[in-house]
């Protein structure tokens, strides 16, 4: 870990722990997942992990401080080797893995430990300033957000409590009633300006709508979006759009550029115990000839430019229903227009007490398998592997 970074870390520790007021919680989340890898590979994985993640909080007049540390054990075949976050907005990190000193990919037990949130924030009556490790994150479209790229989460993803913290120095103006100014600065590793970034968005409510406007450069890219979302009917209509040309910052001026769109309609029934929502989604770097994925998997949008996708339309429908207030169920599926395959993931949880809930879910790609010896391009989820978990939630 660089010195500066480390007498941060232990500056705030000290801060937060010192204080009176000083608010200690955590999360308890012993899980057991199982990943089955399609053909070719056809392998099957499991892995025991038991993460404790504790936060501190304090404020103290118009100052506040904001820590969390997690730790990590875990044991499968293999265990988890430590998330990559080697493309992740961070300045410097200390050593992920804590045990074993080596690695060789096969190791049955390990112990990890992240510090995601690490920061300061100064409230004056003209902005709230923060300073450090924090989430950041924005967008309003369900499946596949264009203007969310700073820590997004892949389409999939079940465990989306917290967003994984980003290095950033972040400055939010009000500037009305449900309206602001959002600007601020990301850092990659070392500061290199080819792993960092910046923003200005504006939020604003205009004739009963909440819109937003967003330019930023990221990794050398220039982005321009926004998106718009209100009441119609009784439910809630939005769009989210970006453009985004990928190495306009850079000197080779190796330009590509692209634009996405996700737009959609929700609505609840039967007193909110029954929720769903249907969205669209378009990216022009994608391609409608499933035998040219091989083609644009490597290209400036999906190398640089935050997309993952390989086609060009998507539909997306899902649902949430409450059987009662102690037990729902949630449901979403992706589906690529063009080859026919999907990924559905489906969600549960039950709390058992205030603070104890357990969950259980599934993610799974649907489709075709790629068929070298008769030539088949396959389907572009019929690749992606199937998550099923169980997990169960102490909070304190």
């Amino acid at each position: 870990m660089q010195s500066p970074f480390k007498y941060f870390l232990l500056l705030t520790l000290l801060a937060g722990i010192t204080a009176e007021a000083a608010e200690v919680s955590g999360t308890l989340k012993p899980e057991f997942s199982i990943t089955d890898q399609p053909l070719p590979d056809s392998s099957l994985t499991y892995v025991f992990k038991v993460p404790l993640r504790l936060m501190l909080q304090h404020r103290t007049g118009n100052l506040s401080f904001n820590v969390a540390w997690i730790l990590s054990p875990s044991a499968g075949n293999p265990a988890l080797g430590g998330e990559d976050l080697t493309h992740a907005f961070r300045l410097a990190d200390p050593e992920s893995r804590i045990f074993p000193a080596e690695w060789n990919g096969d190791e049955a037990f390990s112990i990890l430990q992240d510090i995601d949130r690490l920061s300061i924030g100064l409230r004056t009556p003209f902005t709230t300033l923060t300073v450090g490790r924090q989430a950041i994150y924005w967008g309003v479209a369900k499946s596949v957000s264009p203007t969310d790229f700073i820590a997004p989460f892949q389409y999939g993803t079940l465990d989306t409590e917290y967003r994984t913290g980003v290095d950033a120095v972040r400055s939010v103006v009000p500037i009305g009633m449900m309206s602001e100014l959002d600007a601020g600065y990301i850092f990659g590793k070392d500061a290199r300006f080819t792993d960092s970034g910046c923003w200005l968005r504006g939020r604003f409510y205009l004739l009963r709508t909440d819109a937003t406007l967003l330019a930023a450069c990221f990794r050398e890219n220039l982005m321009i979006g926004g998106s718009l979302n209100r009441s119609i009917g009784d439910g809630t209509g939005w769009m989210e759009c970006a453009l985004v040309s990928t190495g306009f910052f850079s000197r080779s001026r190796n330009e590509e550029t692209f634009w996405s769109l996700s737009a959609g309609y929700d609505r609840s029934w039967l007193n909110a115990a029954l929720y769903g929502f249907l969205e669209y989604h378009f990216s022009s770097s994608g391609t409608d000839n499933p035998e040219d994925y091989t083609c644009i998997i490597a290209d400036s949008a999906r190398m640089t430019g935050g997309v993952y996708l390989l086609g060009k339309h998507y539909l997306s429908p899902g649902t949430r229903w409450s059987v009662t207030p102690l037990l729902y169920f949630t449901g979403q599926a992706l589906l690529n227009l063009t080859d026919g395959s999907a990924n559905l993931s489906i969600t549960s949880e039950y709390s058992i007490s205030q603070n104890s809930v357990i969950n259980a879910g599934i993610s799974r790609g649907l489709g075709r398998i790629p068929n070298n010896t008769e030539g088949d391009a396959g389907s572009e989820f019929g690749m992606w592997p199937g998550y099923y978990f169980l997990s169960a939630g102490y909070y304190f």
